[in-house]
């Protein structure tokens, strides 16, 4: 099973790459690509990681399937295109420069607790699971410090925020208008990310998130009938200089948290392991009674139910809530993986499954593929800074299937709203 559904996401890679146009700036292809890349590492089997099942492979390729077919559909539809001169994007940037130095003073703080316990010699991985807690249920130096109002104010405003500030500068580098303090902007984010990195415990997502960013940022603007006056040439040298410091990042942190030596093998590992972990859970997620899409759309509804629990009115909280909230902690539980442990890296199966089995994995799916489709083809035909954020978001949410499904993080969610109220569009006179 595991053959044939490498060999069915190498066919549906191709399908796309003939189907849909824009193939480099294309969720689609990248979906397909990405998890062509995790099949053929799962399929290899290094490092003694566990064979995953036939069952995880066959709903991995029912996810593969209906995601293609949703993604078709969505081109049956048409986008009303709509001419530049129509509406004007205004940056809210007052805002913008304060929520930064607000992000900056509090992840300032998080680095502080990282550099006091670097030098009584807790380890970088340990510390890293220390930002990746949950409020209120785990305890370590960096959560139990806070003060609900803080971590509200974090989970609410400065996280989703953090998600919006690399497609904001990547645009705004390569905009041929020339934003004016976009260097300022630029250098902010970098403090920003390095920051955010160190406080995490040497996370490297963020610097695949970042220079990703700026990489679609160039792809984007490179396309000649629409910015004609794009030195591609100038640019070009960018995008090496940021290729070859978010390298340099991602190997450095590596090396802070496992040691040197580690970089090839945690490459493989955290591509590999997905459906290794996916197939661990399975025989735990038939026992489980479906969350009707509670799970796969938790960070949608999750702030409501948690409101009426801070306020003390819990009979309105529904025990299918408890539930679902208990399995999206499950997935950060450590299980035995072959090489070693491994959490977090479930597939949006696990959600999916959880919430209905089978049918709701081809649903979900489906819907999936259709959405990110659409979003994509309505950025193309009107692309501004506002849809580029929200196009980079899509991108994101596409990458980390290797992971989770993204709609089941609050955060996420919050960061599509706070794009539409800080870079506010409107009709010219």
């Amino acid at each position: 099973m595991d053959i044939i559904t490498l060999l069915a996401c190498i066919l549906l890679l191709g399908l796309s790459v003939i189907q849909f146009k824009n193939k480099l700036l294309n969720p689609t292809v990248l979906f397909f690509s990405l998890w062509a890349f995790i099949l053929f590492l799962s399929v290899l089997g290094l490092y003694g990681i566990y064979k995953p099942s036939n069952e995880a492979y066959f709903l991995i390729l029912l996810m593969l399937v209906f995601f293609f077919v949703g993604s078709y559909l969505a081109t049956k539809f048409s986008i009303k295109k709509l001419q530049e001169s129509e509406f004007i994007i205004k940056p809210k940037y007052l805002i913008m420069y304060i929520l930064i130095f607000l992000l900056i003073l509090f992840t300032l703080i998080d680095c502080i607790i990282i550099i006091q316990n670097l030098a009584q010699g807790v380890p970088m991985y340990e510390m890293r699971r220390w930002r990746l807690g949950t409020f209120g249920v785990d305890f370590n130096p960096m959560l139990s410090r806070r003060t609900f109002a803080e971590e509200i104010f974090r989970s609410l405003i400065l996280t989703p925020f953090e998600t919006i500030i690399p497609p904001i500068t990547a645009y705004f580098f390569f905009d041929p208008q020339k934003y004016k303090r976009r260097h300022l902007l630029l250098i902010l984010s970098l403090i920003i990310l390095i920051l955010s990195s160190f406080a995490g415990g040497g996370g490297r997502l963020g610097f695949i998130y970042y220079f990703g960013c700026f990489l679609l940022s160039y792809f984007v603007f490179s396309n000649k009938s629409k910015f004609p006056h794009f030195n591609r040439k100038k640019y070009r040298k960018y995008i090496y200089v940021f290729f070859t410091l978010g390298l340099l990042a991602a190997i450095m942190y590596t090396q802070l948290r496992t040691g040197t030596g580690n970089f090839i093998k945690q490459i493989y590992t955290y591509f590999a392991l997905p459906p290794t972990l996916l197939s661990v859970w399975l025989p735990e997620l038939h026992k489980i009674s479906p969350t009707y899409g509670m799970l796969t759309f938790f960070g949608i509804h999750s702030y409501f139910f948690r409101t009426f629990q801070s306020l003390g009115i819990d009979f309105l909280v529904p025990q299918i809530y408890e539930n679902t909230y208990q399995y999206l902690l499950n997935a950060e539980i450590f299980r035995a993986t072959g090489y070693g442990v491994g959490n977090a890296f479930v597939t949006p199966i696990y959600y999916f499954f959880i919430d209905g089995g089978y049918i709701f994995v081809c649903i979900a799916s489906m819907f999936f593929g259709y959405i990110v489709s659409r979003f994509y083809k309505k950025f193309v035909y009107n692309i501004n800074v506002k849809s580029f954020t929200y196009y980079a978001l899509i991108m994101y949410g596409v990458f980390l299937t290797f992971m989770r499904v993204q709609t089941a993080i609050p955060s996420y969610i919050i960061s599509f709203i706070m794009v539409y109220f800080l870079l506010y569009s409107h009709k010219k006179q």
